[in-house]
C-alpha cells in the first residue's frame, strides 16, 4: 500500500502541494500514461507498458481496473524503453469510436502507429479492428519517443526518438528525410491511413518528409499542448550532460546531435542560429531522464496557473517552470528536492488538474495514479 507521497512547500509564496493517490489500493503494472476522454471525465484510462489499456473510475473508491484494450500479442519488448508507449482518443471518438496507439514491434524492429475502433455496444475494444497507419524502422531498442496526441487543429502529433544507441550515430535527428528524431503531424480524419497537412513546414521541400513538424530531438519523452496557448511543450531526454524542455509551434530544429541543450555536442557541435534553443535545461546534478509534463490550467492551485510542471524520473525531483516578466523568461522552482516518487508520465483531467503515473523508484514495476493538489484542497472530487 502506498501512502500520500509528500507535502512540500515551494518558493515564490506558492502554497504547499501534495500528490495524492487517486485510489489507495489500485495498483497497475508499469503504468506509463494516464488519459481522460473528454466526454467521460469520471473515468481514467491507464496505459500499461506490456500492451494493456485499463479503465478505472475517478468517483468510486475501487479496486476494479477492467481491460479496455489488449494488444499484448503484438507489443514486443526486448529493451526497457520499448512497449505500448502511448494512447489517445480521437477528437470525434464518441461518433467514430476511433483511438490511436504507438507501440514497439519486432522482426523487424519498428514503432507502429495504429488506429483501433470500438463498437458502441461493447465495453472492450476488439483488437482485430487494428488499422496500421505508419511504421517507423527503429535501428536500436531505445529512444522510441512515445507521445501521440491531438492539437486544437484536430491533427495528430507523434514524438519519435532518434533511433537509439549513443550520439545518434546515423545523424537521424538532423536528417529530414527520416522520421526519427522528430515530431510529426498527420491528418487522420479519413478512413484511410493519413494525409499530410499542406501547412506542415517541410511540405514540398527537397529531401524532406512532409510529415515532419519539428525535428532535432533525441528522445522526446512526453509532450503536451498548453490548452490555452496551443504551444507544444516537449521533454527531451539528454545524453551526457543536459536534459531540456522545448516549446514548439512548428518548424523548429532543436539541434540534436549538434547540440545537447544549449551546448555544443561532440566534434560536430555548434550553436548555429538555425537551431531553436530549449526554453529550459538542467544538468546531471539534478537528474538524468526528464519526464515532460503540462502547463497547469486547473483551478485547485491558483498560483501554479501558467506554470509548466515536469520532473526527472531518475532523481525524482519535480519542478515548476514559472513565467517571469514581459520578456517571456522563465525560472524553474523546485517543488521538492527529492520525493519518494519516480514519475513516468503526467496526465491532465478535463478541467486541467494534473495527474501522474508514479513508482516508488525508477526500477519498480508496480505503480499508482496520483493527483496533484494543494495542501488543503477544497474538494477531493476529480476532476
Amino acid at each position: 500500500m502506498f501512502i500520500t507521497l509528500f507535502l512540500l512547500a515551494y518558493t515564490v509564496g506558492s502554497p504547499a502541494v501534495e500528490f495524492k493517490p487517486v485510489h489507495t489500493d489500485l495498483i497497475f503494472n508499469e503504468p506509463i500514461q494516464v488519459i481522460v476522454e473528454e466526454s467521460n471525465p469520471s473515468t481514467m484510462y491507464v496505459v500499461e507498458k506490456d500492451g494493456l489499456v485499463r479503465s478505472a473510475s475517478f468517483d468510486i473508491d475501487t479496486k476494479e481496473k477492467p481491460i479496455f484494450l489488449d494488444i499484448t500479442d503484438r507489443v514486443k519488448i526486448t529493451n526497457d524503453e520499448e512497449g505500448l508507449l502511448s494512447f489517445v482518443f480521437d477528437p470525434n471518438y464518441r461518433e467514430n469510436g476511433w483511438m490511436y496507439v504507438w507501440y514497439s514491434a519486432q522482426n523487424p524492429k519498428r514503432g507502429v502507429l495504429s488506429r483501433f475502433t470500438k463498437d458502441k455496444d461493447e465495453d472492450v475494444v476488439d483488437n482485430t479492428t487494428e488499422q496500421v497507419l505508419l511504421e517507423v524502422s527503429e535501428p536500436w531498442g531505445n529512444h522510441n519517443g512515445g507521445t501521440v496526441l491531438f492539437g486544437k487543429d484536430g491533427l495528430l502529433y507523434l514524438g519519435i526518438g532518434d533511433g537509439g544507441a549513443a550520439n545518434d550515430p546515423h545523424g537521424n535527428s538532423q536528417n529530414t528525410n527520416t522520421l526519427l528524431g522528430t515530431v510529426i503531424r498527420l491528418d487522420v480524419s479519413s478512413t484511410g491511413t493519413y494525409t499530410i497537412p499542406k501547412s506542415n513546414p517541410l511540405v514540398d521541400k527537397e529531401n524532406a518528409r512532409g510529415e515532419i513538424w519539428a525535428w532535432g530531438l533525441r528522445n522526446p519523452w512526453r509532450m503536451a499542448f498548453d490548452r490555452q496557448s496551443g504551444e507544444l511543450w516537449i521533454g527531451d531526454v539528454g545524453q551526457n550532460a543536459w536534459e531540456e524542455v522545448d516549446v514548439a509551434t512548428g518548424g523548429e530544429n532543436f539541434g540534436w546531435n549538434h547540440r545537447e541543450g544549449k551546448h555544443p555536442f561532440g566534434t560536430q557541435g555548434d550553436t548555429e542560429e538555425k537551431f531553436t534553443p530549449p526554453i529550459h535545461e538542467y544538468g546531471r546534478r539534478s537528474g538524468g531522464s526528464i519526464t515532460g509534463g503540462y502547463v497547469y490550467r486547473g483551478e485547485k492551485i491558483a498560483t501554479l496557473t501558467g506554470a509548466y510542471i515536469f520532473s526527472d524520473y531518475i532523481s525524482k525531483k519535480i519542478w515548476v517552470l514559472m513565467p517571469q516578466g514581459e520578456d517571456g523568461t522563465r525560472i524553474a522552482n523546485r517543488i521538492a528536492n527529492k520525493t519518494p516518487l519516480s514519475i513516468a508520465s503526467f496526465g491532465e483531467t478535463q478541467t486541467g488538474e494534473i495527474l501522474a503515473c508514479g513508482f516508488p523508484n525508477p526500477y519498480a514495476r508496480k505503480g499508482k495514479i496520483y493527483l496533484l493538489v494543494g495542501s488543503e484542497p477544497a474538494s477531493s472530487t476529480i476532476p
